[in-house]
């Protein structure tokens, strides 16, 4: 994968220059003159990414995260197994004494990354123990990350603390889960959560996941589509209806938030409930597709996009887009650590880092990920439920077996 870097001082031009798969974002969201290669190598040069976004009042994280999700999806495209076999092999460290590993959303990997940094120095300076880091973004997808746990033989191989978002990686059988029914990990969060978290029991009761953030699933509605009469949907049983057949897009190629919402509309309508959406998919969307696109006129594309929430902030300008948070919740994908109880006692401060009020508003503030630290406020609509999986649901089922069982049911009807 290549190695990406988008910062706020670049030129339009040094980052289409560098990344030409940049140029159809900047087009599709408003900045036609990119598309002109005369305009690009003149005045493109005099204006910054930080610049342009003050120009249309877009928001500078939200739309850097367009333009990176536009270079891996290119990336992906031009040589998936290379990708693949690349990051896989490096979602583990190999050195370090203290080991930290795992994926983290793409929004926020940078500041996280750059105050995690400042953390492993502090504590190699005091204590000489180094710290391996692999963090890897959260885009370099499931298959990488499986092919990462599949190679990890016993608990000594396991790193000290381990982030990703979405379950397969937690609770499938054949990856981390058989390590915690060992008894291998310890929560050392929280005992409680913040307002908005608390009713819905996201504590682990055994005591082995902290469960930090969730990523919540919205829509993102094209007005333009709604016949005269006809109304936005609000629940995930509306979109369910045969009216959205065809209307429908999915983030197909956010794969932790897809699986996750699959396994949540299993649990609340069954198998028919999977084949109802598959019914209605028109296309599969990353989510940056769906929110760059905002509300596609003349009809085309499709009407309601299941997105990530914080990708809302960047159809927030267009006046014929609508975010609806689902009146029935917003079915969330969970955002866990994992800390080894048998490692070094440094490792404790680092997960208290990763557990820290600093953190959570990181998620929370810069990323839309809801916070569970009980001191953080999350910048949420007023009414905003939740839709979770369940602890009991999770332990009643081989998540391992039943993610790939949806995912087909799914697939098929949609052929």
């Amino acid at each position: 994968m290549p190695e990406i870097t988008i910062a706020p001082e670049m030129t339009l031009f040094d980052i289409t220059d560098r990344f030409p798969e940049t140029i159809d974002v900047f087009v599709a969201n408003g900045y036609e003159h990119v598309g002109d290669e005369k305009k690009r190598t003149t005045s493109g040069r005099m204006v910054t990414l930080s610049q342009a976004m003050q120009m249309k009042g877009k928001d500078l994280a939200a739309f850097t995260a367009l333009l990176e999700n536009a270079v891996l999806a290119n990336a992906k495209q031009e040589d998936v197994t290379l990708a693949v076999v690349d990051e896989g092999s490096r979602i583990f460290p190999t050195e370090g004494d203290i080991k930290v590993a795992g994926l983290l959303p793409c929004p926020v990997r940078i500041p996280l990354l750059e105050a995690f940094d400042n953390l492993s120095k502090r504590i190699t300076a005091e204590t000489g123990k180094t710290v391996g880091v692999r963090l890897a973004a959260a885009s370099v997808g499931a298959d990488a990350l499986d092919e990462g746990m599949r190679a990890l033989t016993d608990e000594a191989s396991l790193p000290d603390i381990f982030l990703s978002a979405g379950f397969e990686a937690f609770f499938d059988r054949r990856n981390m889960a058989r390590f915690k029914d060992q008894g291998v990990f310890v929560d050392r969060s929280w005992s409680t959560h913040n307002d908005l978290m608390a009713p819905y029991g996201l504590k682990d009761p055994d005591g082995h996941y902290a469960l930090l953030a969730v990523v919540p699933a919205v829509f993102l509605v094209d007005r333009t589509q709604l016949e005269e009469g006809e109304e936005a949907p609000r629940t995930w049983k509306e979109i369910l209806a045969p009216r959205f057949r065809n209307r429908i897009a999915m983030p197909v190629g956010d794969f932790d938030l897809f699986n996750g919402i699959l396994l949540t509309i299993w649990k609340e309508f069954g198998d028919e409930g999977v084949k109802a959406i598959g019914r209605n998919l028109l296309e599969g969307m990353h989510p940056s597709q769906a929110a760059g696109r905002f509300a596609p006129k003349g009809g085309k594309g499709p009407m309601v996009s299941v997105i990530p929430f914080f990708f809302s902030k960047m159809a927030q300008f267009n006046p014929d887009a609508e975010i609806v948070w689902p009146e029935d919740g917003a079915v969330v994908s969970p955002i866990f650590m994992l800390l080894k109880k048998s490692a070094p006692k440094e490792a404790g401060r680092i997960a208290d880092f990763f557990a820290s009020r600093e953190v959570g508003e990181i998620l929370a503030h810069r990323g839309l990920f809801p916070s569970c630290h009980p001191e953080v406020e999350n910048h949420v609509p007023e009414k905003a439920p939740l839709m979770w999986l369940g602890w009991d649901f999770i332990k009643a089922n081989d998540l391992g077996e039943l993610i790939p069982r949806v995912n087909d049911i799914f697939l098929k009807a949609g052929q």
